[in-house]
């Protein structure tokens, strides 16, 4: 599963789970968002820039699946 399709599966599915779930879930976050927060910060401030505004332009649709770029590159070059 992609992982386009694993966040689709998962912001259909978490209004179906119980509090614990989503308490567990949320912990799971908080440590994991701790442990990546050090490991972002330690990158040069240029990556930072360019994976913060990869974010943005992922949250805004602006992006292309694997599928649609292969395809493109098949068409394109003839494979």
């Amino acid at each position: 599963m992609s992982t386009i399709e694993l966040r689709k599966k998962w912001i259909k599915s978490i209004v179906n789970v119980d509090d614990t779930f989503l308490q567990m879930i949320d912990a799971l976050y908080q440590t994991y968002t701790q442990e990546e927060q050090g490991l972002f910060e330690d990158l040069p401030v240029e990556i930072q820039e360019i994976l913060i505004k990869s974010q943005k332009n992922i949250e805004e649709g602006n992006y292309f699946l694997h599928e649609e770029v292969m395809e493109k590159v098949k068409q394109k070059f003839n494979f």
